[in-house]
């Protein structure tokens, strides 16, 4: 085992939410017949996420929702996860009111991944917004008139969206009142949509990439590449930072390297770079 590479999807391997280009696909297969671990960690949850990655058929772990679920996608089989108490939802009621946008409530793959969302609290651009998600996103949206509707006893997380003053000024609260993870990344479906994710106060892609080295008991070096905040944690864990050319000026400083955009596979090159400059 030569080490382990976490990987970003949205904006760092792919610039289409529907699949990864076949280049960038047989790369990591070579990747992997010569000793390297891959694993992709997203905020997509499972059902976004599998059906952009149909095309990989090698052995690899996949981390969604920032790591709340961590999978070995060989046997299909959760090997790690950390939820919320549902009883958090009235404390982001809370924070939420008054405030022109709303948050989705996700149940986990285990509850068939289903979104729950209000549509009495969104505006007609976020509702909109959100039925073209539900059909090329292939998500389970379903609309609640209450939150107390739900039955589950945990959910894995929270989203708000909008624009992204409002949605920072939501993640501010949310981080100093309830004390959970709640990185704010620009949507990638929506222009000028923003979402602040909140999770399990340990869930980021950095627990993810300590947890799947533990799973592992990998003992050789980490190279990751990612492209927005939610994955600074990510990076802060690896031998070898790669950030692409379209990540967040505060993203690209701590870099070890900034690689092209994925719409020019430019994971690829700065893979192969990471390998060389580590000696593996």
């Amino acid at each position: 085992m030569k080490g382990l590479i976490a990987l970003d999807i949205d904006g760092t391997l792919t610039a289409d939410i529907h699949s990864i280009p076949l280049e960038v696909v047989r790369y990591l297969e070579r990747l992997v017949s010569e000793g390297w671990q891959i694993c992709l960690i997203t905020g997509r949850c499972y059902a976004m996420a599998s059906f952009a990655l149909e095309a990989l058929r090698f052995p690899y772990h996949l981390a969604v929702q920032n790591g709340a679920i961590i999978l070995d996608m060989h046997s299909k089989k959760i090997c790690h996860r950390q939820y919320l108490d549902v009883r958090v939802i009235s404390s982001m009621e809370r924070i939420c009111e008054g405030e022109p946008t709303d948050f989705i409530v996700y149940t986990g793959m285990e509850n068939q991944d289903i979104c729950y969302y209000r549509p009495k609290c969104f505006d007609s651009q976020i509702l909109q917004y959100i039925e073209q998600r539900a059909v090329s996103c292939k998500e389970n949206w379903e609309p609640v008139d209450s939150f107390d509707e739900l039955s589950f006893p945990s959910i894995t997380a929270m989203k708000c969206i909008g624009p992204i003053d409002v949605v920072e000024r939501i993640s501010e609260r949310v981080k100093v009142e309830l004390k959970l993870q709640v990185p704010v990344i620009r949507d990638p479906l929506g222009e000028n949509i923003f979402v602040a994710q909140a999770t399990h106060p340990e869930v980021n892609k950095g627990g993810a990439v300590r947890n799947i080295k533990r799973l592992l008991n990998l003992q050789g070096p980490v190279i990751a590449a990612g492209d927005d905040h939610n994955d600074r944690s990510m990076l802060e864990e690896a031998d070898f930072k790669i950030v692409m050319e379209s990540a967040p000026k505060e993203l690209r400083e701590i870099a070890d390297l900034v690689a092209a955009p994925a719409e020019e596979r430019g994971v690829i090159s700065a893979l192969e770079q990471a390998i060389k400059l580590k000696g593996a």
